[in-house]
């Protein structure tokens, strides 16, 4: 019962460490926010397993973790304020010429990110855009003003 107990807190703890830690981490992963995902999986494994090195141990222990995976994709449905808590809400960084450098700083984000969507969206001035949105996902979303 202790595996299972704290294989779903190590989830919990990894899923909020993750959330605070990186948004990009899905949409464009840099070898530093791997390192962190494999560094987190890996420390996590030492509470849960500790000294039992058995497959029955490691199958509960992936089990545990696989359910509380669902349960929260569940709740999420059910009630929005879990999508947010373990997923994140949408900001806006950039909307009519006004960079928010509070929200830019808060989610570790600059302005080449923003220009580097831009191209890839075939944007080539800042002036053609009406506003970026970093997404729940860790993406940038352009939207090109009206013509």
């Amino acid at each position: 019962m202790s595996t299972v107990l704290t294989a779903a807190l190590m989830y919990g703890l990894v899923l909020v460490l993750l959330r605070v830690t990186t948004r990009r981490i899905m949409r464009s992963a840099t070898p530093l926010d791997m390192a962190v995902v494999f560094l987190f999986g890996g420390l996590a494994v030492q509470p849960i397993l500790g000294q039992d090195r058995s497959v029955t141990g490691a199958l509960l222990a992936i089990c545990t973790v696989a359910g509380m995976h669902l349960a929260v994709s569940r709740l999420k449905l059910w009630w929005p304020a879990v999508g947010m808590v373990a997923e994140g809400t949408p900001v806006v960084i950039y909307a009519n010429g006004i960079w928010d450098r509070k929200q830019m700083r808060r989610l570790r984000v600059d302005e080449r990110d923003v220009v580097a969507e831009m191209r890839q969206n075939g944007i080539r001035h800042l002036s053609e855009v009406q506003s970026a949105i970093i997404e729940h996902t860790g993406g940038i979303t352009i939207v090109r003003k009206e013509p």
